[in-house]
């Protein structure tokens, strides 16, 4: 970017090197030369506002002595509705005869040659665009006229040049070798130009069937455009395209330079994706684009109108593109690096022609050129953007399909574990409905044993098999009864639990007085012949923490768990309460071999997202302990690790339920330890209460 300035310099130093070169150049009509003959650098112009003037008026001594030497170079006046008159004398000091005059500027209107004849007299030969190329003078496509000069003569000659377009004064003498040799050179170096740009429409025509991608579209369009611009600026287009159209050759510069602005806008909107990378500039390109098309159509009711509105937008059309890739550069669009010296040059040569059209800068071979030098330079640096363009998508190509390969290896690994996953919660699913099958079984068979044996009694009873007042058989009936009422209170209480309907009353006490009715437990344990122990290891600190919770629901969970384990603990066995800070726990937790890996995730989440402290309750039996394989299941409704021993134990699988639901609702977390023939632990936590908003609800 920092070369940019430095770039501007250099050219403006060619381009007035040019100038001041050609305005130093002085040659002599009369002057022994061969070839070449600049007729505009000894020439007298006089200014015809109205156009009225014959040549007869121009020639007559009144109107003669207005006119004026030319001394600055090619005289260019840009867009004038004047007709110019132009006088030279041509001395002949040369053997040579046959002489070839060429205005060197194709989009001339009209050009009328006032050649003198016997006594004063001028024969007139007419050219310029608006006159059907099969009736020049001679089948060239810049306005030539051939002359005779007798040798050792001076003759006058008159040119009249009106044209509404701009009005370029070059006229040049030339022998006829020398004019054809001219010929070859010109046509060769358009016949490369040409030829590259044809080159370059149909590489990109391949580039857009491969990559369709719209942008190279719009850039072959531009190459049309451009293209048709320079073939009607050299002539080669009515020589050739429509040359029985003057009409339309008139206005087809107009066409060509607005379809170039038109094409250019949306190339350059496109190619570099300005709706990304500067939203606004990509409307005001939008804008230039409806604008060269409005132009377009004004051109078929005004040619003058429609010539001073290209050249507006082609001097819009400069700073906006420049500014928009250079805003797409800096903002990371690699494409805009190439693109943007192409429109600089590009755009700036064609400034510099359409300034010297106009008249504000002077007219020279290099000014002249400007337009056609730049966009060759253009060509080859958009067509280096496009190969870049298309390196880029190839790369994106090759990481888009490495980065597939990897996520279809990704894919598969996840589609293996996730088919790992679907078996095991296939055969989990297939083990619970077993389960299901055979609590369901199990509790029917519990409702119905109990209900069978009281009917039984009853009906002893009422045919006097059985006294009726027997209490032996009277508490058989009372515990069955009990027994019933406790599974369906237990299955009412857990369906409530499960829709958060049932009723909790919590209450705020501290967690001395909590430890204190866990020691209550004692004597439900005691009277089983099981030791009881409870272990506190709270600070004096800690027991003045405050415990938000519902007292009798934690006694149902106490009575339930403790009940598990004195079902499963033998005579003279331990059975032992153990209260400690939840952190205090977790660290001791962490420092044991052999846990459960799904307890600690479990533990971990707990510790990450419960910013504040919790009791951890624990229950500890040396019993015979739970299988592995029914240990994740303990807390589900009806499961029951012991089920082919119900009758012995009379559970029906609720109780820890009813239990993880209970503990939920306190927003604590419940889990569960065992080996098998060593005993089993189950840990419940309760928050402690701060009284912050959204605490303990």
């Amino acid at each position: 970017m920092k070369r940019i300035p430095s770039m501007i310099f250099l050219l403006a130093i060619i381009i007035c090197g040019g100038i001041v070169n050609e305005a130093q150049a002085s040659i002599v009509i009369n002057q022994e030369k061969t070839g070449k003959y600049n007729i505009y650098e000894n020439m007298e112009i006089l200014e015809d506002r109205e156009g009225k003037l014959t040549i007869n008026d121009v020639s007559s001594p009144t109107i003669s002595k207005q006119f004026k030497a030319n001394n600055k170079g090619i005289p260019s006046y840009g867009y004038k509705s004047s007709v110019y008159w132009m006088r030279f004398e041509i001395d002949n000091q040369q053997r040579t005869e046959r002489y070839i005059l060429e205005f060197p500027y194709a989009p001339h209107d009209s050009i009328t040659l006032y050649e003198p004849t016997v006594g004063n007299e001028y024969t007139s030969l007419y050219g310029g665009d608006l006159l059907p190329f099969s009736e020049r003078d001679r089948k060239h496509r810049h306005v030539t006229f051939e002359l005779t000069l007798a040798e050792k003569e001076t003759s006058t000659y008159y040119v009249r040049i009106k044209s509404e377009g701009s009005l370029q004064l070059s006229v040049v003498l030339w022998d006829e070798e020398a004019f054809s040799e001219k010929g070859l050179r010109e046509y060769l170096l358009f016949g490369i130009y040409y030829g590259a740009t044809l080159v370059m429409v149909a590489y990109n025509i391949f580039l857009y069937s491969s990559l369709r991608l719209r942008s190279y579209l719009w850039y072959v369009l531009l190459i049309f455009a451009v293209s048709m611009t320079q073939l009607t600026l050299n002539g080669f287009a009515y020589q050739f395209l429509w040359p029985d159209f003057p009409w339309w050759n008139n206005r087809s510069i107009v066409f060509s330079i607005a379809l170039s602005n038109l094409a250019g806008a949306l190339f350059v909107n496109k190619f570099l994706e300005v709706r990304n990378y500067a939203r606004v500039w990509s409307r005001i390109l939008q804008v230039l684009s409806v604008l060269n098309m409005g132009i377009i159509g004004v051109l078929l009711l005004s040619y003058p109108l429609a010539l001073h509105l290209v050249t507006l937008s082609t001097i819009l059309f400069i700073p906006v593109v420049l500014t928009t890739t250079i805003l797409c550069w800096k903002r990371g669009n690699k494409a805009a690096r190439f693109l943007f010296f192409a429109w600089f040059i590009f755009l700036l040569t064609g400034l510099i022609s359409s300034l010297s059209d106009a008249g504000i800068l002077p007219l020279n071979i290099y000014t002249r050129h400007a337009s056609l030098i730049g966009s060759l330079i253009e060509m080859i640096l958009l067509s280096l953007a496009l190969a870049d363009r298309v390196k880029i998508i190839q790369m994106e190509k090759e990481n888009a399909e490495r980065a597939t390969l990897l996520l279809n290896e990704e894919l598969e690994e996840r589609v293996q574990k996730r088919t790992e996953e679907l078996q095991i919660s296939t055969e989990k699913l297939l083990s619970m409905e077993r389960s299901r099958r055979h609590l369901l079984s199990n509790i029917s068979h519990d409702l119905g044993t109990p209900m069978t044996s009281i009917q039984g009694y009853v009906k002893a009873m009422l045919d006097g098999v059985i006294e009726p007042c027997d209490q032996n058989y009277l508490g058989i009936i009372y515990e069955k009864t009990l027994y019933v009422d406790r599974l369906i209170q237990d299955l009412y209480d857990l369906s409530r639990l499960e829709a958060k309907q049932a009723s909790f009353y919590m209450n705020k006490g501290k967690v001395g007085e909590f430890i204190q009715f866990l020691n209550a437990f004692e004597v439900d344990v005691t009277s089983k012949n099981i030791v009881f122990q409870l272990d506190s290891k709270l600070s004096q600190n800690q027991n003045q923490w405050i415990l938000y919770l519902d007292l009798n629901r934690i006694r149902q969970v106490m009575a339930n768990l403790l009940s598990n384990a004195v079902k499963y603990t033998k005579e003279n066995g331990i059975i032992s309460l153990e209260v400690i800070e939840f952190e205090d726990f977790y660290k001791k937790y962490k420092e044991r071999q052999g846990h459960v890996e799904e307890i600690a995730v479990s533990l971990e989440k707990k510790v990450n997202s419960h910013s504040g402290k919790s009791l951890v309750i624990g229950v500890h039996d040396n019993g015979k302990g739970i299988d592995s394989e029914s240990l994740p299941y303990i807390f589900d409704r009806f499961y029951r690790a012991d089920a082919e021993h119900y009758d012995t134990y009379r559970n029906a699988g609720l109780g820890l339920a009813i239990v993880k639901e209970i503990i939920d609702y306190h927003h604590g977390m419940i889990w569960a330890e065992s080996l098998v023939s060593q005993g089993s632990s189950f840990y419940f936590t309760l928050p402690i209460y701060t009284g912050e908003p959204g605490e303990n609800k």
